[in-house]
């Protein structure tokens, strides 16, 4: 294939990455000694390069001067760059601002422009994130601990706008008194505090600011810059305690900047040997030029008479493995590959050791020409780096799979460093990497051993199962339904193998699976799996804030996707699934949750009553299932030999081996516990807690896998009869959970009420009281006491504005901007279209401004086009059209019984109408009193529902449905007529969304 030569100039259709700002370049012309400004404090560098150093700079947009940074901090070397006014929000990337040998730790502003912290620090150094309320409630502020040989010391960077509150004041002040007594040798705050009133000679200045001077004072911190640092005024500031720095020495501005820089230097050494990690290497192969088709032929010309004469399973799996093993060191041999620290930032050998030539003449001669040498050498790398990220998108949008190939590449540029260089464990940092990889190992195994002793359970029914059905059409469907990566499992297997190696894999596969049932025997080659420790929140440093991802074979994915659909038909077809269970089983999910919860607290509040709502949760439900229980729960729903004994062959003597980077952890064995990582898995805890539902008599249970909420309703009077009850019932859920081995994390456990915000109630379960929530995140939807759903709409703005930004900052192509949005930003917006057509019309029209900024960031505002026409130029439909279809399609999925429901919904039918032409298939329509069961959906959507022609209604199959209701809201005067409403009616926002 001929290289691609496509340049960020050549198409029309990409969009030119903004150029750095170069303003401190052009004001220096052409001559050979150019003084970029940095001569005055690269000077104070070389005096002080046994010391520890730390550089403030107010940078007011970093985004745009990260290659001056970059300059700056390769030939200084400061041990840590503080940086205010950073105006980096979440849509920025680590990669965007990453600067080589340097760890890079954050504080975004999302809410508006300006603000933000940075703080770099030398990559040689151990560095873990104060988890402090006290100091983290200050607004713009980023506060770290820098762990280096022989001490520890607190960083705080902070901006304070000049804006500021007396009550953001006040929290500043709290910062400073309680920093002063952390347990670290030396504490620095530093940062832009915009006090330029403040006489820091006599700590005096006006009476607004008494009580943060008296903190300042009172608790021993010394401030140390004496120059004015942006005009005539001191706003930069370097406050220390327990330490005197040597100098504080105020320098030039930082590029086009008004503040100038600030340099402090601490009596201590700046070297740690304390964070230097092998990188390692790994074995794998490539696939990126295989020939399929010669793999397929090889497949074809193995030896595999011995494979379809054998019975023995073992037999099978060793000849499996053996034949297509052969035919991959063929076309794709193994290789050693080295794995690199992650780098934020990618320099050619050729570019590095020009760097390192022009960094090493600039400390012999002192020539400040030799500096911008570097900034153009960092410039083209940006460049270059920008025609890399160009031809892999061009790549990706020109592949068959490009949707998957965009989104990965997506995820990948917006992935921050995996790697884990330390952990805090008993209050000792570990940062080698087997003892890491241990830790984490000992935590995901930490768990109680199989106790329980096998009863008898009545059994639930009189049908049973013996044994699942392989045909090929079933193990191609289960191939196809994988996705084509080339991450292998423990057995050296990745998925690509089996989508492209032809039609004799299923074959082969047949055999394979068929022998295994029959025996009830799972390969033992399969029940090792890998464990990745994938990043939740909070402390970086903390194994606790890490959850498990299971790597399984593929090939063993393949089988359980062909049992566990047969599984899971005998358990629906049986009724053997509480009709509460939404997770996992066909035509149930988190939306069909949302709707019967939404539809039961709805009718609830209609009839007037309160409303409470108590949220549990399960800890570390799916690592705590016992087997024995388990195995007793499939028995009594009629799963017989030899799928039984399969089931427990499956689950017995399972191995798991923690993987960070290429360190493996020493195998553990586990003896409880479902794999979260597996297709049986969640299925498997399903039928495990089924019967948890049967603890309440009053409240009404919801589940998703192991997340929990039940639902108590009661007229006014009846409160405290009902406290009573819910009593009872929480008694009978401990004793439930106790038999069955789970645990519940009562910290995250609480309850609403809706209805009566004021509410105040005492509810405990196994002693311990739960707490009252003023809201609550649940699958994904934040509910609150009002059901105003504000919050919600906060946040998917917050979120999809996010990912927009990183869309339009990472890819260049105008068509892979609409797909990204539509594929990983859309849904975000439309998830559970029910509730967001009973939002308030000014969250409507937040949420339509999403997609109103990405059409103007995707043509530009001086394309003059109006917000339908950008859309039609894009090929977007406004979003409350598309609302409006989805609603259609969820009303008619709903009715039909596409969709799993806890309780009935009426069908539609034939009713006497007035327009006796249009009678057939109409929604019953239910007369309410209060507004939220007004607004709800299935009363709103029944009277648009009527609306439509009887042909769209009458349609037999979905995609007739779904075609027909396209071709209805094309045609603007059926649109009007389909929402005409007057005027005093709720529904009316669906025609004044029209105008959005």
């Amino acid at each position: 294939m001929a290289p691609r030569t496509t340049s960020l100039h050549s198409n029309p259709d990409v969009q030119t990455p903004s150029p750095t700002s170069l303003s401190f370049i052009n004001s220096c012309g052409a001559d050979a000694q150019i003084d970029l400004g940095y001569g005055d404090i690269l000077s104070q560098f070389v005096v002080s390069r046994d010391l520890f150093t730390i550089l403030l700079i107010n940078a007011r947009s970093l985004i745009n001067k990260i290659s001056e940074l970059r300059t700056l901090l390769l030939v200084a070397k400061p041990t840590v760059a503080l940086i205010t006014e950073s105006w980096c929000s979440s849509s920025v990337l680590d990669v965007h601002i990453g600067i080589d040998d340097y760890t890079v730790h954050r504080a975004n502003r999302d809410c508006k422009r300006g603000g933000g912290c940075l703080i770099y620090i030398h990559s040689s150094f151990v560095v873990s994130k104060v988890e402090d309320e006290t100091m983290n409630n200050v607004p713009d502020s980023l506060w770290v601990v820098l762990h280096g040989d022989k001490y520890k010391l607190l960083i705080g960077c902070v901006y304070r706008a000049p804006s500021s509150t007396k009550e953001t004041d006040a929290l500043l002040a709290k910062s400073f008194a309680h920093a002063s007594s952390f347990s670290a040798n030396y504490k620095i705050i530093a940062g832009d505090f915009n006090l330029p009133e403040v006489n820091w000679l006599t700590s005096s200045g006006p009476q607004r600011f008494d009580e943060l001077l008296a903190t300042i004072d009172c608790y021993g911190w010394q401030q140390h810059v004496q120059t004015p640092t942006r005009g005539d005024n001191m706003l930069d500031l370097v406050f220390c305690h327990d330490t005197i720095p040597v100098s504080t020495y105020v320098g030039n501005r930082f590029s086009s900047s008004d503040h100038r820089m600030v340099l402090c230097s601490l009596p201590f050494s700046p070297l740690n040997t304390g964070n230097k990690q092998d990188s390692g290497s790994t074995i794998c192969r490539s696939y990126k030029y295989t020939d399929w088709g010669l793999v397929q032929e090889l497949i074809r010309l193995c030896q595999w008479d011995d494979y379809f004469t054998t019975d023995s399973l073992e037999a099978l799996v060793t000849l499996f493995y053996r034949n297509v093993t052969l035919c991959l060191d063929t076309v794709a041999p193994k290789k050693i590959v080295k794995l690199s620290r992650h780098r934020t930032e990618y320099i050619p050998r050729a570019h590095r050791n020009k760097l390192r030539k022009l960094k090493k003449q600039y400390y012999s001669t002192k020539d400040i020409s030799l500096l911008l040498s570097i900034h153009e050498s960092l410039e083209s790398l940006k460049r270059l780096r920008s025609q890399k990220d160009l031809d892999e998108e061009l790549t990706a949008l020109e592949s068959t799979s490009k949707v998957y190939n965009l989104t990965a590449l997506l995820k990948k540029r917006m992935q921050s460093a995996r790697e884990i260089p330390y952990l805090l464990h008993d209050k000792v940092i570990y940062n080698e990497p087997a003892t890491i990889c241990e830790l984490f190992s000992d935590w995901f195994a930490n768990f109680s051993l199989e106790t329980h002793m096998p009863g008898e359970t009545a059994p639930l029914t009189i049908s049973s199962l013996e044994s699942i059905v392989f045909t090929n059409q079933l193990i191609v469907q289960a191939i196809k339904s994988l996705k084509p990566s080339t991450s292998t499992g423990p057995d050296g297997l990745a998925s690509i193998i089996f989508k492209n190696s032809g039609c004799d894999i299923p074959l082969l596969l047949l055999k394979f699976f068929s022998i295994s049932m029959d025996t009830g025997t799972y390969p033992s080659e399969w029940k090792t799996s890998f464990i990745i420790p994938h990043y939740k929140s909070g402390d970086r440093a903390n194994v606790r804030n890490y959850r498990p991802i299971n790597i399984t074979p593929v090939i063993s994915r393949i089988m359980e996707k062909v049992v566990k659909d047969q599984l899971s038909d005998y358990l629906i077809r049986e009724d053997l699934v509480t009709r509460s269970q939404h997770g996992f089983l066909k035509n149930r999910s988190c939306v069909t949750c949302h709707f019967d919860f939404f539809n039961c607290i709805t009718s609830s509040r209609e009839a007037r009553k309160l409303v409470v709502v108590l949220y549990f949760d399960i800890s570390r439900a799916f690592d705590m299932v016992s087997h024995s229980i388990l195995f007793e729960k499939l028995y009594s729903c009629g799963i017989r030999n030899p799928l039984l004994n399969w089931l427990k062959s499956f689950l017995s003597n399972r191995v798991q081996i923690t993987k960070v980077g290429s360190v493996l952890s020493h195998p553990r064995q586990i003896s409880s516990g479902v794999v979260q990582g597996s297709v049986l898995g969640p299925l498997l805890f399903t039928v495990y807690i089924n019967s948890i539902c049967k603890c309440f008599t009053l409240g009404k249970p919801f589940l998703y896998a192991d997340d929990l909420k039940v639902v108590y309703s009661c007229y006014t009077h009846e409160l405290s009869d009902m406290v009573t009850k819910i009593h009872l019932e929480l008694s009978s859920l401990a004793s439930w959970c106790a038999d069955s081995c789970l645990n519940f994390n009562i910290d995250k456990c609480g309850w609403i009420c809706i209805g009566n915000s004021n509410l105040d109630l005492t509810l405990e379960i196994n002693g311990r009281k739960l707490a009252k929530l003023n809201s609550v995140v649940d699958l994904g939807i934040r509910y609150s006491s009002n059901l105003t759903f504000a919050e919600q709409t906060d946040y998917a703005r917050r979120k999809t504005r996010r990912l927009i930004g990183c869309i339009t900052r990472n890819f260049f192509c105008c068509e892979t901007r609409v797909l990204l949005y539509k594929v990983c930003v859309r849904p975000i917006l439309e998830y559970c279209p029910f509730i967001l057509s009973g939002l308030r019309q000014n969250d409507k029209l937040k949420l339509e401004g999403v997609q109103r900024q990405f059409t103007s960031r995707t043509l530009g505002l001086e394309s003059g086009l109006e917000y339908h026409e950008r859309c039609e130029r894009l090929r977007l439909e406004p979003l409350w059209k598309r609302r409006l279809k989805l609603n259609l399609i969820f009303y008619y999925k709903l009715t039909n019984l596409l969709l799993h429901s806890s309780e009935p919904i009426t069908k539609p039918t034939a009713v006497i109408s007035y327009n006796l032409r249009n009678h057939h298939n109409l929604a019953a329509m239910e007369h309410c009193q209060t507004y939220v069961r007004y607004n709800f959906f299935l009363n709103k959507f029944s009277v648009i529902w009527n609306r439509l022609p009887a042909n769209v209604r009458d349609a037999n199959t979905l995609p007739v449905f779904i075609s027909s209701v396209t071709r209805l809201l094309k045609d603007d005067n059926a649109l009007l007529r389909l929402t005409l409403t007057p005027s005093f009616s709720p529904y009316i926002d669906i025609l004044s969304s029209l105008n959005v």
